[in-house]
């Protein structure tokens, strides 16, 4: 239906014109000016570009910089602390550096964690030297900056990696921390949700249908595993392109509140569909382009060669996957989130897409093989729609709840 695919290719336009502004905004070169406290600093409000950006080592084993941003309200839970440490050293320099409204200070930000071999994901941000903390838990990670202060004064903070810790208040939940759950796990959990979603379901069970008049089990056997195998290259690539669309757009506010309205309307539709399916707006491929996918998936099954047919599946399984778009957009729209404010290595996140594809394909597969152990008799029933369509529902609510309510689970303010 329409209301599928504008709310899909809204939300790729939301994300593409935010890259956009993040590119078009060229920050000035000098930094936040260095003040002695933080509340010379003006924590209250957004500090003034001003001193030189060279600094000495020891400077800045001596030079907390605390960047904040306006609207984050774990940053004005961190401000107190900042002031009190402030009060208690008065040997240590701090800069806070505002960041959402201060071009000069989101660059900074960036050089700063670039530096740190860390991406510029999430406020507040306490750095010493080449240590820094991410996320703010009061009382707990006012023990660890004095902790960090103390150990750069005596000199182990400039050699030493990189920490960071990542706890954050959920409502109705409480505390939670970012990292406590395994990015390999994670990746696993939503791989396989994914791959169970209705219209993927939907598009394989028909072209094995169709397939029944192939004759041998094993050309069968090639082509529908041919499908599911391209349908997960084309899924991956589609992927990479949201991956580098949310690290472009990491610090934007805008685009997670965006993300999570889109992401608990198609969660909502979806949990609608459980009890009046297909009635009103429904997350489905549209019945208006299922005859061209029937001719191509007759196509295929009368194929002369079997290059032919092969050549034919390539294009389907592209096709398909662009068409049930406003099905699929969802989960991978999470992941790929999730993957840009995990401050991993440009190849890692590659790594855990390909895995994400490969248990993605592993459902798609498994329905392969049900149909031809079961001497194709599997069918896609609409009771099994529905469970498939309870599943998906629940995890974007989930998602989309907590990326309006507590976006500082995933961009740490």
């Amino acid at each position: 239906m329409r209301v599928v695919h504008c709310i899909a290719w809204m939300l790729a336009l939301v994300m593409t014109l935010a890259s956009a502004r993040a590119w078009a905004q060229a920050p000035a070169p000098d930094p936040p000016a260095v003040c002695g406290t933080a509340a010379a600093c003006g924590i209250e409000g957004a500090p003034e570009a001003g001193a030189s950006s060279g600094r000495a080592e020891a400077l800045e084993l001596n030079t907390l910089f605390f960047f904040w941003g306006i609207g984050c309200p774990h940053c004005e839970e961190a401000k107190p602390a900042v002031e009190a440490l402030a009060k208690e050293r008065p040997d240590l320099r701090i800069e806070s550096i505002e960041i959402r409204q201060n071009a000069v200070g989101r660059q900074r930000y960036i050089d700063t964690m670039e530096r740190l071999g860390a991406e510029a994901v999430g406020i507040p941000t306490f750095v010493v030297g080449n240590s820094y903390i991410v996320g703010y838990t009061k009382g707990e990670t006012d023990e660890q900056l004095r902790a960090l202060v103390s150990s750069a004064k005596g000199g182990s903070a400039a050699g030493n990696p990189a920490s960071r810790r990542e706890v954050f208040k959920v409502p109705w939940i409480g505390e939670v921390d970012s990292r406590a759950v395994s990015l390999p796990w994670l990746t696993v959990v939503m791989g396989l949700a994914d791959g169970v979603n209705p219209c993927a379901m939907w598009v394989l069970v028909v072209l094995l249908g169709i397939l029944m008049h192939v004759d041998d089990t094993r050309r069968m056997l090639l082509y529908a595993g041919t499908f599911v195998v391209m349908s997960g290259v084309v899924y991956f690539i589609f992927m990479t392109a949201w991956s580098v669309l949310f690290s472009l757009a990491g610090l934007s506010a805008m685009v997670t509140t965006i993300l999570g309205v889109v992401l608990l309307a198609m969660g909502l539709i979806n949990l609608k569909d459980v009890v009046w399916f297909k009635k009103g707006p429904s997350l489905v491929i549209p019945d208006k382009v299922k005859p061209g996918l029937f001719r191509r998936m007759r196509a295929i099954a009368n194929a002369a060669t079997t290059p032919a047919a092969l050549a034919g599946i390539t294009m389907l399984a592209f096709v398909v996957n662009l068409v049930e778009l406003g099905c699929t957009v969802g989960l991978p729209a999470v992941y790929t989130r999730i993957l840009s404010l995990r401050g991993i290595s440009a190849a890692s996140r590659f790594g855990y897409l390909a895995l994400y594809n490969v248990i993605y394909v592993v459902p798609l597969l498994a329905v392969v093989a049900a149909f031809i152990g079961l001497k194709r008799r599997f069918v896609m029933t609409e009771r099994a729609a529905r469970v498939l369509k309870a599943m998906s529902g629940m995890l974007l609510v989930t998602f989309g709840t907590l990326f309006l309510l507590a976006p500082e689970l995933l961009a740490g303010g």
